[in-house]
């Protein structure tokens, strides 16, 4: 029964450093972000939550919100990235997009029109996530 602490120790501690030995990455907190869509958003929450050392870049795509008080040190999170689709709950993650953004976090919401939790609402949310990142 695999668990996500097992899963965050594969990601932090095998697969990233395998990943930064073998290609051609910046290898530190700043330039590293974590996404995930639908189920993965669950685990890309827990673990940017857990380890927020490692990720500066949070994108949760139809996989649920972060609250202001989830995050401990703000100034290590650059960016907050919530989409779904328009048929999912848009409602839940414009809410808390603003109240990020009133907390002082850089936070967008998307929402993809006439759309549910489907491959199209995590295709033009990517189109939109991807264009944010690593921001100087």
């Amino acid at each position: 029964d695999f668990k996500i602490d097992q899963f965050q120790t594969v990601l932090v501690d095998e697969l990233i450093p395998y990943i930064d030995a073998n290609f051609r990455t910046i290898a530190n907190q700043t330039n590293r972000a974590m996404a995930g869509l639908s189920m993965g958003g669950m685990e890309t929450k827990m673990i940017t939550l857990n380890k927020p050392e490692v990720f500066s870049y949070y994108a949760l795509l139809s996989g649920g919100t972060y609250k202001p008080e989830d995050i401990k040190d703000k100034s290590k999170v650059k960016l907050i990235f919530l989409s779904c689709g328009s048929k999912e709950r848009p409602d839940g993650v414009k809410t808390a997009a603003i109240a990020l953004q009133e907390a002082g976090f850089n936070a967008v919401s998307y929402i993809s029109e006439g759309t549910a939790h489907e491959f199209q609402t995590w295709r033009r949310s990517l189109y939109e996530l991807a264009p944010l990142l690593f921001k100087k």
